[in-house]
């Protein structure tokens, strides 16, 4: 690039508007927690509110500028200032706003910013609120707040880049490329990216940003309890606020997660709501921890117990978010999961980040353990919070796996190992089923114990109606919904006995979380609906266990091939499970008919309509028809992109979506063109056939091909096979002076004609073009799956966040009350509210 061009048309107010708004948002937040860390080390309280005072004047500075930096990047956004790299590579012209919403936190620097201005929104509340804890809570705010700010700033310090901005000119991105010699760049580029087709969706809009709140409201309870830490305070004044935060950060990261996994379900094409991958993973392992520590922290609340605990698993849950912010933005989970984000040379920083807070609060936790508030004498075995100690040990462990699993990349990069999970799904369900089973059956036991100690009699008296109403109803839907143990087989690929017996445990103890929770409402809780958050969460935990193990225990391929042989397909269960539909041409799959009527584009997607009919022979009257309208496009750069479309029942779903379509393109003649990359033993489809590349001819012969000295030819043995007959074909590829040269080969029959394109060396595959001169049969291949029971998931999700947000009014309704009146710590005030556990 030239400096002495002058470039035209760049609207640099924008990026320079950007860039101060950064580092004003960087230096705010940096002066904001010193003054706060002064404030708190100060011991006159004349001193303590003037440096007070100039932290709370330093951060509203830090949230205005974090406010500008969002309207500044959206406008970018909303104009088209295509000049810019984030916006060129994130949007175009034809997206309607919603997905330019989507565009803001789509990159790496939109997310950090989404993430930067929840803590701006959850601060305000903090300062507003927080009294006596604003101080010791706004050092970890504040801090926090300096690094996410350095991750926007996108400088070279020393030839060490810092953070990546959003405001960098494309041109200063790529200085070498030739369109940046004309000075007029800015009107060549018409258009940008675009945004990735598989983010086009309305829940893009609405995940991210939930989880990202969840994520930023992890903060506060570690920050709580690093200031309870400071000033050794541990009573009521601590737990509270320490636990509404973090019932309000781990209520929204859970719903956020689930919003993945409904966006999972209604929108991607593997058939699912979870599929276990590393991202996944990655945020589902903190909010483990969380609940843990919500449970751990009630227990201490009410007990004395556990505080040494608690700390651990909620100082875990913010560090694990932290971790988890390294593994899906360092690039090292760039071959395990299609989620994360690229690495942006960050990966240094990032571990700076993540690092810094690690080892800063454990060398304080470390450093004051023994001033942790810690019962002498041990829990009862038959208390309330024993129990509740056990099953939080249950979900550590639990993500402890999950997070080992996860983090194999990073063990494969440290210690030179190659470990690979080839079938995530059956790896990790082996083994988290058994945790589901005995967390259930804690959630349902646990309330009907005493803080302290409890009777053991009148507590089985009280459970035994609820055992036995389980059984039932278990013994019923085992009958009715024909459960067969079998049927997991393909979710654990064993047929060992321990396997065969989870599923029978699991549904056992999914239910009996339901009968328990909702017995324990009414009959000892008397209704009281103000009070029962611990249940109604409760209840929904168990029925998400029960919509998990029936919509994928029993779930039923309906698509099952049984006439089509897919040649060109290695993959076994793809043939086995998708079906090809010529257009027009009923099909029998399951108890339905399926006809592929016609399709309609509405670019770049196309919609496929198929009628569905329920019916045992051809010739019968329909007792049921439907339309779905799955929708697929072949994108050039990510190929088949497919949307799935799924007819809702009450009781089941059945969720279709495109695995393949032809993907021919028409040429200026007529004619129509089909090419692939192969390698020996790949297959190239065709409208009409299918061509097998069998081997490489590396000393080549043909009629009109005569060798020289310095030719570089070889030609490619290809087998075109029809229903009706197998024909040989073996056009020729060679270099004569540095020419490409190719001799074609044609089948008349099939009116045929293959072309040896290229070779490529360094992949070990050639490039086979294929013009066929005849009209294709149009059809579609697709996958059929019907879900049984799923909304029981959904509702469950729902009835879980409701409980949460219970629990998080019934702590704010405690905290007004103590405000207004003394504060009260006497065993018997404790007891008052000893009924809950959440």
């Amino acid at each position: 690039m030239d400096e002495n061009i002058v470039y035209a048309g760049e609207r640099l107010i924008w990026g320079n508007a950007g860039h101060f708004f950064t580092l004003l948002s960087l230096f705010a937040a940096l002066l904001a927690a010193v003054s706060y860390i002064y404030s708190f080390r100060s011991s006159q309280s004349s001193e303590q509110e003037s440096w007070k005072k100039l932290a709370r004047r330093s951060f509203a500075i830090h949230a205005l500028a974090v406010f500008g930096i969002v309207v500044v990047l959206f406008l970018m956004i909303f104009n088209h200032y295509f000049e810019y790299q984030y916006v060129w590579q994130h949007s175009s012209r034809d997206l309607p706003f919603k997905y330019m919403l989507s565009c803001f936190w789509e990159g790496q620097e939109g997310s950090f910013l989404l993430w930067s201005f929840w803590h701006v929104i959850l601060a305000g509340v903090v300062i507003a609120a927080a009294g006596k804890w604003e101080t010791p809570v706004m050092i970890s705010v504040s801090v926090m707040q300096v690094f996410l700010a350095t991750m926007l700033i996108g400088i070279y310090v020393f030839g060490y880049k810092i953070g990546s901005s959003p405001f960098i000119l494309m041109r200063e991105q790529s200085p070498l490329m030739p369109l940046f010699m004309n000075p007029d760049y800015v009107s060549l580029i018409k258009d940008g990216n675009g945004l990735n087709p598989l983010l086009q969706n309305y829940w893009m809009v609405i995940h991210p940003p939930v989880l990202f709140l969840g994520f930023a409201g992890t903060l506060f309870p570690f920050a709580y309890g690093l200031a309870a830490v400071w000033r050794r305070t541990f009573d009521q004044s601590f737990v509270l606020p320490t636990l509404r935060w973090s019932l309000l950060a781990y209520g929204v990261l859970g719903v956020g997660i689930l919003m993945g996994g409904a966006w999972a379900y209604e929108s991607l094409s593997f058939g699912g709501y979870w599929a276990w991958d590393p991202v996944e993973n990655a945020s589902l392992v903190p909010w483990i921890f969380g609940i843990a520590g919500i449970h751990t922290l009630l227990a201490y609340k009410y007990s004395g117990h556990a505080l040494r605990i608690t700390y651990i698993f909620l100082f875990g849950g913010f560090w694990l978010v932290l971790y988890s912010t390294f593994l899906t933005r360092s690039g090292v989970l760039g071959d395990t999961s299609v989620h994360a984000f690229t690495d942006l040379g960050m990966s240094g920083q990032l571990l700076v980040f993540m690092l810094s807070f690690i080892l800063f609060s454990a060398f304080y936790l470390i450093k004051d353990w023994k001033k942790i508030p810690s019962p002498p004498e041990e829990e009862q075995t038959y208390s309330r919070e024993f129990w509740m100690f056990v099953g939080t040990l249950l979900m550590v462990l639990l993500a402890t796996l999950v997070a080992i699993d996860t983090s194999w990349p990073v063990i494969n990069k440290i210690f030179g190992t190659e470990r690979v999970i080839i079938d995530p799904v059956s790896h990790y369900n082996r083994y988290s089923i058994w945790f589901a089973v005995g967390i259930g059956l804690l959630a349902a036991m646990t309330q009907y114990l005493r803080y302290k100690k409890a009777s053991m009699t009148l507590v089985l008296r009280k459970l035994a109606v609820s055992v036995a109403i389980s059984a039932l109803i278990t013994a019923i839907v085992m009958y009715f919904a024909r459960f067969e143990v079998y049927s997991w087989y393909k979710i654990f690929n064993s047929v060992e006995i321990p396997f065969i017996a989870a599923p029978l445990l699991l549904l056992f103890s999914s239910v009996f979380a339901i009968v328990a929770n909702l017995y324990y409402l009414l009959a000892v809780l008397n209704g009281k609906l103000k009070i029962a958050g611990a249940s109604i969460a409760h209840v929904g935990f168990g029925l998400m266990l029960l919509g998990v193990l029936l919509s994928s225990g029993l779930k039923e391929v309906l698509s099952i091939n049984n006439t089509v042989d897919f040649q060109d397909v290695k993959d076994e269960q793809f043939k086995r499970e998708n079906i090809l539909l010529p257009k027009n041409v009923a099909v029998q799959m399951g108890g339905y008919w399926v006809t592929y009527q016609r399709d309609s584009i509405n670019r770049p997607d196309t919609y496929y309509e198929i009628l569905y009919e329920k019916k045992k022979n051809m010739e019968d009257a329909a007792e049921e028809t439907f339309k779905l309208y799955p929708y697929a496009q072949v994108n050039p750069k990510m190929g088949l992109l497919s949307n799935p479309s799924t007819k809702h029942y009450l009781t089941k779903d059945i969720f279709t979506h495109i695995s393949s379509i032809p993907q021919p393109d028409e040429t200026e003649n007529g004619e129509l063109l089909s090419e692939a990359e192969l390698a020996v033993g790949d297959t190239l489809v065709t409208t009409n056939a299918l061509i097998i590349l069998q081997k490489i001819n590396a000393s080549p012969t043909h009629e009109q091909y005569l060798p020289l000295p310095n030719d570089i030819a070889a030609s490619a043995i290809l087998e075109v096979r029809t229903p009706e007959k197998t024909y040989q074909s073996e056009p020729l590829y060679f270099i004569r002076n540095n020419t490409e040269n190719r001799l074609e080969t044609q089948i008349e029959p099939l009116g045929l004609t293959l072309r040896f394109e290229r070779i490529f060396p360094e992949k070990g595959k050639v490039l086979i073009k294929a013009v066929t001169r005849t009209k294709p049969q149009e059809y579609i291949i697709m996958k059929a799956i019907q879900f049984p029971h799923i909304n029981l998931l959904w509702l469950g999700c729902i009835v879980m966040a409701i409980g949460f947000m219970m629990s998080l009014w019934q702590r704010y309704a405690e905290s007004k009350r103590q405000r207004t009146a003394p504060l009260r710590q006497s065993p018997q005030w404790a007891a008052r509210d000893k009924e809950n556990n959440m």
